[in-house]
């Protein structure tokens, strides 16, 4: 088939090549926008981690912290405004950081990953709480009222994006009724 009869036969067929014309643009544009997303995660993840170590470390949140509660105490409610501010503040950030690390860690440069992180707390084998991360930051707080692990609770979410990032399990175990936080990526 020379060049002459292939214009030929896409002048005849003028609706079968503008839709094949169509396919392929469709699928060029879809590789393009998940490599996009998927280099702009790997650009997030490295400002995030330069963020976590300068404002938002979660050691030196739980070093600060523990100045601003009642003493013994280790519950977001019996901290006083300015701690409850500081550890609102690292919690948003966090939810907002996790997705996007998960997204990297588990992706690939043209495959876009729909895995999604769940953070669950259980007791030995029974699963007491599996808590999401679009409208997780009112069920961790209640967590961490419930069972006095605030401090356990931010060691956890400071971790946590390495252990995603290296695909590791993660746990941290926490309170008298041997009660872990954990994992897991769906």
């Amino acid at each position: 088939m020379d060049f002459d009869t292939f214009i030929e036969l896409v002048t005849h067929n003028l609706i079968v090549s503008f839709v094949v014309v169509a396919i392929i643009v469709f699928i060029i544009y879809r590789l393009i926008k998940t490599a996009r997303m998927y280099l702009g995660a790997k650009s997030y993840v490295k400002k995030a981690k330069k963020l976590d170590k300068k404002k938002f470390n979660g050691m030196t949140l739980v070093e600060k912290i523990s100045k601003k509660r009642k003493k013994k105490t280790n519950s977001f409610k019996k901290l006083n405004g300015r701690g409850k501010k500081l550890v609102r503040k690292y919690l948003t950030h966090k939810f907002e950081e996790l997705p996007v690390i998960t997204r990297y860690a588990r992706g690939k440069l043209f495959k876009r990953s729909n895995n999604r992180l769940i953070i669950i707390i259980k007791n030995e084998r029974r699963t007491l709480k599996k808590i999401g991360m679009k409208n997780g930051m009112k069920q961790l707080i209640e967590v961490t009222n419930k069972y006095d692990c605030l401090d356990e609770v931010l060691t956890f979410f400071h971790n946590l994006p390495e252990a995603i990032l290296e695909e590791q399990e993660y746990d941290v175990f926490f309170g008298e009724e041997d009660i872990v936080i954990t994992y897991i990526i769906k």
